[in-house]
């Protein structure tokens, strides 16, 4: 009888995991063919709040922090204006959620590619005075994502679209950006997600940085 009544509830707790993991699952692909095709701000803002909703849910996943932390950054490009001034509080979720990311998957490309970019964004709020620093800090996270990952083109996409935007005076400008972006091009093009859900975003994003090196 005591074992029957373990078989039981060794059953039921199989069960429930593995519903957990199937609504897990369900949710992030939503989510994710959302972020697939997102262009407003409207639409990174709440894919961020959704994905914060299921790193909460599940407390056990790094991705739902990763993507909570990409959307979050993306749409801190879109900000303009005197808004900017409120853009630090905005990267400092952005900063968390990839920090939380980190603890949980140490040494991974993808994260460090997302770090390097919270960096970039945060030279926006005022190009001149945070240039240097933060572009040089910017380099090195993204130098340390190629170096987990070669075959990862993300941190190539962020190099250039870094390159892009520094003034032609202190190393930038479009024709020091292109040939970055056609290698980060040719990367996409080889680059296979592990899952559905795995990171894959930039791949449209780096083909219109090559036709802006262009024009």
């Amino acid at each position: 009888m005591k074992k029957l009544l373990f078989i039981l509830l060794l059953s039921a707790s199989v069960f429930k995991a593995t519903a957990q993991d199937d609504l897990y699952t369900q949710a992030m692909q939503s989510a994710v063919a959302t972020l697939d095709t997102a262009t407003a701000f409207g639409t990174y803002q709440q894919l961020s709040n959704q994905f914060e909703r299921i790193a909460g849910a599940t407390q056990k996943e790094w991705l739902p922090y990763y993507y909570a932390s990409l959307c979050n950054t993306i749409a801190s490009f879109m900000v303009t204006g005197k808004n900017k001034k409120n853009l630090d509080d905005i990267l400092d979720k952005s900063q968390a959620w990839i920090d939380k990311a980190d603890s949980m998957m140490p040494n991974n490309s993808e994260v460090y590619a997302v770090k390097g970019m919270v960096l970039q964004a945060r030279i926006t709020v005022n190009p001149m005075s945070r240039g240097k620093k933060y572009g040089m800090m910017a380099t090195d996270l993204l130098e340390k994502s190629k170096e987990l990952n070669k075959n990862n083109p993300r941190p190539y996409y962020l190099e250039a679209q870094g390159t892009f935007y520094t003034p032609k005076m202190f190393g930038g400008g479009k024709e020091r950006a292109k040939p970055m972006a056609e290698e980060a091009v040719a990367k996409f093009a080889d680059f296979k997600p592990e899952t559905p859900i795995s990171p894959h975003w930039g791949a449209n994003k780096a083909k219109k940085l090559v036709d802006d090196c262009s024009n």
